[in-house]
This record gives C-alpha cells, structure tokens and sequence, in this order.
C-alpha cells in the first residue's frame, strides 16, 4: 500500500527547496572582487550612453552558481540608444531551479533629426547655444550648425559676432575642421616665414596648404604688406572672393565655367583670378549675389556669411547641380 504524501510537509519542502534555489542563483559577489559581480566596459569611444556608434559590453557572473551554470548579455549603443542582444542563459540540470529567462527591451531612439537645407537656413542640431547676438540672423542655423561640430567659436563665452571680420588664420581652421582634412604637420620647418610652429593656426594653415586648398601671396604682395616671402599673411582679413576659392578647393567641385564666358554676377567678369571659383560654387548653389546683381569679391566676408559658404559647402554633394 503507497504512503499518503502529506500536503503540508510536501508544500513546506518545496517552498524550503525555491528559497534555497533563489538564494544560490541570487548569491554574487562584490563588484571590487576578483569575481566580479557586474562590470561595465566602455568598447570605443563616442562620448558616452547613448551616443552612435558607442559599444557597451555587459559581463555577469553568478558568485555561487548552480551546476556550473553562468550568464551573462552584451547591449550595443548604436544611432542613439541601447538594443541588447541577449545571449541565452542555460537552463539547470534536472532536480536544479529553472533560470528565468533574461527579458528583451524595446529600443528608444533618441536621435537629432540630421539639420535640413531649409529656405532660411540649415535646421539647428541639439546644442547648448551661448551666443546672445545670432537671434533673428538669416545664417543662424548654419552658424549652430558649425558651431555644435567645433568649427567654429565665438569672439567671446556669449558673442559670436555675425558682422565682423574673419582672419586668413581663422578660416584656416574653419576649413580644415568644417572639412575633416587629416591634420599635417611638415618636418621640414615652416612653410612660411610669418608662420611659426608657436603660431595658434600653424597646424591648420599647414595642413590646408599641402592639401593644396590654400596658398600664400607672391613676393610683391608679402613686400606690400611688410612681410618676407613666402608669406601667408594670417592676420588680414579675408574677402569673399577668398574664401569661395578656398571652399571650392576643399569641396573638390569639378570646376564649371559659363558658356560663352558668361558672367552671373556683374563685378566678376571672367578676368578676374577669382571667376571660376566664384561661378563654380554659384553654380552648386554655394553662394549668392546681392540684390543689385554684384558679388563684391573684394569685401572682406562676415563671419555669419562665412558660417553659410562653409555650411554650403560642407552639406553640398559633390557633383550637385543647382538651377
């Protein structure tokens, strides 16, 4: 005859049996620990949770395990949140607790819609704006634009200064980094005599010159100002005629030349040195014109005109055609 199994010592065995599992499956050990409990290691880099193209790894390791079983997950951060990828966790032996299975996550986007050439302008990105003096500016969002990449600064913590002057120094540095050209430096020495190494803009202005997007004056034109040959002359202003021939350069637009040696623009008829560069980027929709149909190549740029030319240039593809 069977022996009746006792539902209150059956059910107290069994709850006896769970807690003890849970305690085993539960039991880790201190972070600090050569077993360590949970590690996060950065794999990468991009600046943090969250950021594109950031990897996270995710190590586990129960302290007491059950049957030799472990555990453990990897979770990528890609284009602005976290999607794990879940690495099925074994289940115990018979007789042993059933591991819960690791529960999925939604992915949550959290990415800045990538700015847009609207009529007034590039759409601002994501970033904490400390200039006081571009609000209502038509060149605002390329200015945001330039400046939430690094490449561009303002003349104090709160002031950007969108009519005064940029330097043939500082639109070095615009360029260099609105362009991504690798940073050189030559081993020779300097390649101009008012450039030193000690010079705030030595690696940029360098580096557009072997890149072949800038050049420096010829000797009667560093003697005019002073300066001995080869000179770059990096504290002058710099025109709009300039600096469409050094965004044309960079941008490596097949350079384009009206029918008939035409003219768009009334002030660059096809004799000056800057009219293939000028019609070049007018042609990829680059730059425009004032309202009485000049270009005025000989003004010295604003600084929120130059943030549109670099920001036009920056966003237009190569080859694009603008009616």
């Amino acid at each position: 005859m069977n022996k009746q199994l006792n539902p209150r010592r059956w059910l107290r065995a069994s709850l006896l049996q769970l807690v003890a599992g849970l305690l085993i499956v539960s039991t880790t050990l201190a972070a600090s620990s050569a077993n360590y409990a949970i590690n996060w290691s950065q794999i990468g880099a991009g600046g943090g949770e969250g950021a594109a193209s950031t990897n996270y790894r995710l190590g586990a390791t129960i302290g007491q395990p059950v049957a030799g079983n472990s555990g453990s997950a990897s979770y990528r951060a890609s284009m602005g949140y976290r999607q794990p990828f879940n690495t099925p966790v074994p289940t115990n032996t018979p007789g042993g607790p059933t591991n819960t299975p690791v529960p999925t996550f939604t992915p949550i986007p959290t990415d800045t819609p990538a700015p847009t050439n609207t009529p007034g302008g590039p759409t601002p990105t994501t970033c904490p704006v400390p200039f006081v003096d571009i609000s209502g500016n038509v060149f605002r969002g390329a200015i945001i634009y330039l400046y939430c990449r690094g490449v561009v600064n303002g003349t104090d913590p709160t002031h950007y200064s969108p009519a005064g002057t940029s330097t043939r120094a500082q639109f070095a540095k615009v360029v260099v980094l609105g362009f991504g050209i690798p940073f050189y430096t030559p081993t020779g020495g300097p390649d101009f005599t008012d450039v030193p190494s000690s010079y705030f803009a030595y690696v940029y202005i360098e580096t557009g010159f072997h890149a072949g997007i800038l050049s420096g004056f010829d000797a009667p034109g560093c003697t005019a100002h002073g300066a001995t040959y080869p000179c770059y002359l990096p504290n002058i202003p710099i025109t709009r005629a300039q600096l469409t021939k050094l965004v044309v350069n960079a941008a490596h637009y097949p350079l384009f030349t009206p029918t008939g040696g035409g003219q768009t623009f009334s002030d660059v008829p096809n004799t000056n040195i800057f009219y293939v560069s000028i019609e070049t980027a007018h042609n990829k929709g680059v730059i425009n014109g004032y309202p009485d149909g000049t270009f005025r190549p000989n003004n010295n740029i604003r600084r929120d005109e130059m943030a549109q030319i670099v920001y036009k240039g920056v966003t237009t593809p190569l080859g694009m055609r603008h009616e």
